[in-house]
């Protein structure tokens, strides 16, 4: 029989809606720290309940409470420095955080997750996604889902997991942003920005935290939105964030972004990126590609990510111009150096490539991508030394565990037998990850290539396709796997992928048909 306290609880619910019952579930939807948490009920009042009875521990709190408590008490540089917003956002990646009470309703938001989803996300990952405003900060957990078909996520999903988290409207459509907040979300905005280009793990992660403050500050900041999705595209690169993870929560960024302002060049630059590899909706990235440069003729960025994007053997000599442009737009850019280096290579220009990648390399030791990049030209050239020293450097920068075991197996290998052991070492240690999760289909499928093992190369890059992985679609452009291009069974993969061949958007099936003039170069 319920209890005099139990029948007040009951009273309660009906009257002010979904409840969180414990410190970390009121954490978790602040996106604060406990500790902060609880100073704040001590030094501002925040509205905390106690079960009658339960100690100082047991307590509960009312969404509704708390996202008027938040209207009225706008946060402070001071709770900003102290305490990142996004310091739950990093711990949860490596627990669940707790799913919202049953009681939620409609107007709250929600998780796109049924009973199932969630329980497969405690046991698997999650990740909290900004999509946070000051009225009722919430943390919106995605699910990694199975690749149903071409373009699992549309534009309404995507969307949808930033509308779900926005605030309730005013009459006239928005909320009132004060000039205070406006001025510190662009603030925030502009420190985002600094740290992701350092392209670094811990610099995007510090980028993360900023665009999230940046927008719990002014929901409507489009350029906030872009730089989350900027980030996003690129801790899949430059953290061990899994593709599966980043492109989704990019593309709902991307769109929020878009929404906000279809006059942003960076928004439409960020869609295409993330529709390009996380949708491989090629023809919509193009038109998003061109959107943006027709906006802003004079942004590197959206020329560089364009040529990478469409850097296939038939187009390279129009992406090298494009990336030529955006050098010329930024010439202190050592993404767009390094990029091109790779571009180089891949269009047969071997020493050209390599002369600007280690140039690259003396001016920014600790710039990721060209040790990286190096280190893969240096193995198909089994230049077996060059690339140990690499893949060492490149696992270093990145805090790559996985990279750095491979390197350490490899150099063993080496050590034993030259060339051969090193092959076999690499093979034995990538397959291992590759078993248990942590290593890309399409890294290991190169290493099948170099060793002769073509049958199991394709194996491994249909495995790819069935489950859209996004490396998938380096088939499409890099020297080593377009040497499988004698197999029917890849001409058959890349008929599948259905790449257009050309920029008016057709489609064609000249990578699948004509010898790659990439396999003649050297």
């Amino acid at each position: 029989m319920p209890t005099p306290s139990t029948d007040r609880l009951i009273a309660e619910d009906s009257l002010l809606g979904p409840r969180l019952d414990s410190w970390k579930e009121i954490a978790n939807y602040l996106c604060r720290a406990e500790r902060t948490v609880k100073r704040w009920e001590t030094d501002r009042g925040l509205p905390i309940h106690r079960v009658p009875g339960g100690g100082r521990g047991s307590v509960y709190a009312y969404m509704s409470e708390l996202s008027e408590w938040l209207n009225s008490s706008p946060a402070t540089e001071r709770d900003l420095e102290e305490v990142p917003i996004l310091e739950s956002v990093q711990e949860a990646r490596s627990e669940a955080i707790p799913a919202p009470p049953a009681s939620v309703n409609e107007s709250a938001p929600t998780p796109l997750l049924g009973a199932t989803a969630r329980t497969t996300l405690h046991r698997k990952w999650i990740i909290a996604l900004a999509g946070l405003v000051l009225a009722g900060i919430a943390v919106v957990a995605i699910q990694p889902t199975a690749f149903h078909s071409r373009h699992p996520w549309t534009s309404t999903t995507a969307s949808s997991l930033f509308a779900k988290s926005q605030p309730k409207t005013s009459p006239t459509g928005s909320r009132a942003v004060s000039a205070a907040e406006q001025r510190l979300s662009h603030d925030l905005y502009l420190r985002g920005r600094y740290q992701w280009n350092q392209r670094t793990p811990d610099s995007l992660n510090r980028a993360l935290d900023s665009f999230t403050q940046s927008i719990v500050h002014d929901p409507g900041f489009a350029q906030a939105y872009v730089g989350l999705a900027d980030t996003y595209d690129l801790l899949r690169e430059y953290s061990t964030m899994p593709d599966r993870d980043a492109y989704p929560r990019a593309i709902a960024a991307a769109e929020k972004a878009v929404e906000l302002d279809d006059s942003l060049s960076e928004a439409h630059r960020a869609l295409a990126f993330a529709e390009f590899w996380g949708n491989w909706d090629f023809v919509s990235a193009e038109r998003e590609f061109h959107r943006a440069i027709e906006l802003d003729p004079k942004d590197p960025v959206a020329r560089r990510w364009y040529a990478n994007s469409f850097a296939v053997p038939e187009r390279i000599a129009e992406c090298l111009k494009q990336i030529d442009r955006a050098e010329e737009l930024d010439p202190s850019s050592p993404a767009t150096l390094a990029d091109k280096g790779m571009m180089l290579f891949n269009a047969g220009k071997t020493d050209e490539a390599i002369e600007l990648l280690e140039e690259v390399e003396r001016s920014n030791p600790e710039f990721r991508s060209a040790h990286f990049y190096l280190m893969g030209i240096d193995l198909s050239l089994r230049r077996y030394k060059d690339f140990l020293a690499e893949g060492q450097k490149s696992a270093a920068i990145q805090g790559d565990p996985v990279l750095k075991g491979i390197i350490g197996s490899a150099r063993e290998g080496y050590a034993r037998d030259g060339g051969r052991g090193l092959l076999e070492n690499l093979y034995a240690k990538q397959r291992e990850y590759y078993r248990s999760g942590k290593f890309q289909e399409t890294l290991l499928a190169k290493t099948c290539v170099l060793m002769g093992r073509k049958q199991e190369a394709m194996d491994l890059l249909e495995d790819a396709y069935a489950r859209h992985e996004p490396g998938v679609l380096v088939s499409l452009l890099d020297r080593e796997l377009l040497t499988l291009n004698d197999e029917p069974r890849f001409r058959a993969l890349i008929k599948k992928i259905n790449f257009p061949s050309s920029t008016n958007g057709s489609s064609g099936s000249s990578l699948a048909t004509n010898k790659s003039p990439l396999r003649s170069s050297n």
